[in-house]
């Protein structure tokens, strides 16, 4: 179990702990951890997150454990407590609730979501829950469901979208725009001899991938947002080594981004990958790309 400190605390004992995976910490999660801070004032506590470093599920990860992190600090919580799955899988509900809430975080306060599960073999509800925490004098406040277009909002939900390439729809369910964030890696400089030098990275390991294909995208280097255009694939024309990846060609800028951490934010799916005869054919058809972005851009009014 790590602890992970993200932002000063009131000195206070005491937690109001939101409970969830929020691998993707969407509206729903967004829901029950500003729950568990509205408590956290009322009692002056600090706010915390209890999660688990990979999906108990084995389902990809929306965002890697580090964009997470980020994403609760912007919220307000103060710490993060990371837990081992494969640690706790074992464990009664009961036993999670008195050695991990209570004892390890001395919880004043826990959220949850309507559906959210805990203990081994996923015994605990959010009923029983509510009746450990009474016993002991805690706070207990669940969550209802969000529904968007007569559906649940929920992370399976979500990676669908991603992995259909909807990624305009995705982020209407996770309320931000969805996002890779990494460091720009050395490529093979083929989009440069073509005139349209690209940055490099990779998605995170264990994380949902979206659909293969070009994407309008927006850059953010150092804060500042640059229209930008994205492959998603393994650059079928130009490689066979098989690797999926997030080639990005950056809108009327210039400059040495190697070795820089960078944020690309998927707006919209421009077409589906595909493979060319050629180089020479790739360009034509990437010069479309780019002007189909200039486009997309423009008519959002943000060049």
């Amino acid at each position: 179990m790590d602890f992970v400190q993200l932002a000063p605390g009131v000195g206070s004992e005491g937690l109001s702990v939101a409970l969830g995976t929020f691998d993707g910490v969407h509206i729903g999660h967004r829901r029950i951890i500003a729950a568990a801070k509205n408590q956290s004032t009322v009692q002056g506590t600090d706010t915390a997150v209890l999660i688990f470093s990979s999906s108990p599920h084995g389902a990809g990860c929306i965002l890697p454990l580090r964009d997470r992190l980020a994403e609760f600090k912007a919220l307000g919580v103060n710490l993060a407590v990371v837990c081992d799955f494969a640690e706790l899988k074992n464990q009664s509900p009961e036993d999670f609730f008195d050695e991990i809430l209570v004892d390890t975080l001395d919880a004043k306060a826990v959220f949850a979501g309507y559906n959210y599960h805990f203990g081994a073999g996923a015994a605990g509800d959010t009923a029983l829950l509510c009746r450990l925490s009474a016993v002991c004098g805690i706070v207990c406040g669940i969550t209802p469901c969000i529904e968007i277009d007569g559906a649940p909002v929920s992370s399976s939900r979500i990676r669908a979208l991603l992995e259909a390439g909807d990624v305009a729809e995705a982020n209407r369910l996770l309320g931000y725009t969805y996002y890779l964030r990494g460091e720009v890696l050395h490529g093979k400089r083929l989009g440069r001899t073509l005139g349209m030098p690209t940055v490099n990275q990779t998605f995170g390991a264990g994380c949902v991938i979206p659909a293969r294909g070009v994407y309008y995208t927006e850059t953010e280097i150092d804060g500042v947002r640059f229209p930008s255009v994205s492959n998603v694939g393994v650059r079928p024309t130009v490689s066979s080594d098989g690797a999926v990846d997030l080639e990005t060609h950056i809108l009327d800028y210039d400059g040495d981004l190697y070795g820089k951490t960078v944020t690309v934010r998927f707006a919209a799916r421009g077409r589906a990958e595909t493979k060319f005869e050629s180089a020479e054919a790739l360009r034509d058809v990437v010069m479309g790309d780019i002007a189909a972005a200039r486009a997309y851009f423009a008519k959002e009014g943000r060049q």
